[in-house]
């Protein structure tokens, strides 16, 4: 028991800090992204923390897994680096026994993940479908503040409004500018008001003037108008939702869709991954002291880019119907754990091949 616990606590302070660290990673990128977003006036200040922290909720069954592979191939990488593994093999601690351990400490760690990939990041998905539908509906008249010309979104359009009401929908003393086909339009306007029709959002302006074309030129032309009726563009959806990536896990038990049961798979794929690259990783960990502590470092990266890259090409042709629901995705859990089962007889046939060696050399020395 005393190995067990100093290997478990090795194991998870390990997970710790490189969960910490990619965590981290991920959400410093996202919110630069959003940042970029709300510069440029597509995406409302007031909810990028709630995008921000769905985002990172979804991220975690992704996350989780690669975590506990990378915790299990350094950690073990700094005890063989240490000669700790070595010293503990001569000592009789079988490598079976602390692939028995990293199995169950997988397992724990596989309800965790399991529980966010089968129910929180659906819903977490799903609040991120409902809050683009809500964006979606709006336009980039939503971030304008009184008395600031601002930019519409992604367009080259500018403009300002000097009063607001508190709705944000009345508006005085408008300026627009425009470019539209070469051409400079300009629209000064003393109201303004937002308006929904015909499942369309709308600026109708009054008692203002409209000024196109190039200053200077003959074709110039100033307009003067009563009431000013203008569509507004529709901004881009800044937040991509694959709608059968947010469908609860119950719907998908029942379900007999190709694509929905491949994203019923890829949710169990997630927890199931975790445990079998861990076990993979007790082997893949193994090297010498010369050899450092990344020295397999590069070599599991490239084993977990492969094992990923498979169950994603697995997952678009059951999509698609190129393969068959009841082979899925199990077929490349299948083949990772025939990998581990190899590895571990490699491993078993070595063990026994020493200790051969090592009760011949003592009975010449009888």
């Amino acid at each position: 028991m005393i190995i067990e616990r100093y290997l478990f606590k090795e194991l998870a302070g390990t997970l710790f800090g490189v969960t910490a660290v990619l965590y981290l990673i991920f959400v410093s990128s996202w919110f630069a992204r959003l940042l970029s977003q709300v510069v440029s006036g597509s995406l409302n200040a007031d909810i990028i923390f709630l995008i921000l922290g769905l985002k990172s909720i979804d991220s975690l069954m992704i996350l989780l897994p690669l975590s506990f592979y990378l915790a299990v191939l350094l950690a073990f990488g700094r005890l063989y680096k240490d000669s700790e593994m070595t010293a503990m093999l001569a000592c009789g601690v079988s490598l079976a026994r602390v692939t028995k351990l990293v199995f169950w400490v997988g397992v724990g760690f596989a309800l965790l993940i399991a529980s966010v990939s089968l129910y929180i990041a659906p819903w977490s998905k799903g609040e991120r479908a409902n809050l683009q539908e809500r964006m979606n509906a709006t336009t980039g008249l939503e971030a304008v503040t009184a008395g600031q010309f601002r930019e519409l979104g992604d367009s080259d359009v500018v403009f300002y409004a000097e009063r607001l009401s508190e709705d944000g929908k009345s508006m005085e003393n408008i300026f627009i500018q425009g470019v539209r086909r070469g051409n400079l339009n300009l629209v000064v306007a003393k109201r303004g008001q937002r308006i929904s029709e015909a499942g369309g959002q709308y600026l109708v302006l009054e008692d203002g003037h409209r000024y196109e074309g190039i200053p200077g030129q003959a074709d110039f032309r100033i307009i003067q108008f009563a009431r000013h009726k203008v569509l507004l563009q529709q901004p881009e959806p800044v937040l991509q939702v694959d709608q059968t990536s947010s469908i609860p896990t119950s719907r998908l038990w029942r379900s007999h869709k190709p694509h929905e049961l491949a994203e019923l798979q890829w949710r169990l794929a997630m927890p199931i991954s975790a445990v079998l690259l861990a076990m993979l990783a007790v082997y893949l960990s193994r090297t010498s002291p010369r050899q450092g502590r990344y020295a397999k470092f590069f070599l599991g990266i490239l084993v977990y880019v492969f094992y990923t890259n498979l169950l994603g090409v697995s997952k678009t042709w059951v999509e698609r119907g190129t393969l068959q629901p009841s082979v899925g995705l199990w077929w490349v859990h299948l083949l990772l754990l025939v990998v581990i089962l190899l590895m571990m007889i490699h491993n078993a046939g070595g063990l026994r091949l020493l200790l051969c060696r090592g009760h011949a050399r003592r009975e010449v020395v009888a």
